[in-house]
């Protein structure tokens, strides 16, 4: 008899979706975690890969500003990147070992637009055409950077709570792709 109930369904999400504490201070949306994601991770019964924050990891929790140099400008320096390459690696170490193993990795969950270390670019718009935006943040893009390379293919989509409209789009997206892995 198997007692285990796993569904062996994964999405690797940033750390501050789980834990806005981790959040640079005046910017949270939640005073803990966003319950909103959490409420369909559950009802998809899936296991959450947290990736570490990169601005904490780098910076620190107050991300003390340097005046005049903003926190995107001070990640993506030699350092910052060289930081945040290794940090993706870890992740997609940990990635990889799951898929492995026989788990579906469904999607990763990235950032707002403005977030220097795990920005997501917005999904094309229903014309087809793009926004404008900053891009993928310095840790966004090296853990892009690290899954193309070991040619792991997942979709990737921010989860954008800066406003509700865009964070609830987010979230039937991600509500529609769990239904179907």
């Amino acid at each position: 008899m198997n007692d285990d109930l796993r569904s062996r369904k994964m999405v690797a999400v940033i750390n501050c979706v789980l834990n806005h504490n981790a959040r640079v201070p005046g910017s949270a949306k939640y005073p803990g975690m966003n319950h909103d994601v959490v409420d369909v991770l559950r009802k998809h019964e899936v296991g959450v890969i947290q990736m570490p924050c990169p601005e904490m990891v780098f910076l620190g929790l107050s991300r003390m500003k340097e005046l005049g140099v903003p926190v995107r400008d001070r990640m993506n320096t030699p350092e910052g990147r060289s930081r945040c390459e290794e940090l993706s690696v870890s992740v997609v170490d940990t990635i990889e070992e799951y898929l492995r193993n026989g788990y579906t990795v469904a999607a990763v969950l990235g950032g707002n637009e403005g977030s220097p270390g795990c920005a997501v670019p917005p999904p094309p718009t229903e014309d087809g055409g793009q926004t404008s935006g900053h891009g993928f943040g310095v840790f966004t893009q090296a853990l892009l950077d690290e899954l193309r390379r070991r040619n792991i293919q997942i979709p990737i989509r921010a989860i954008r709570d800066e406003a509700r409209e865009t964070m609830l789009a987010d979230i039937e997206w991600l509500d529609h792709t769990l239904a179907g892995s």
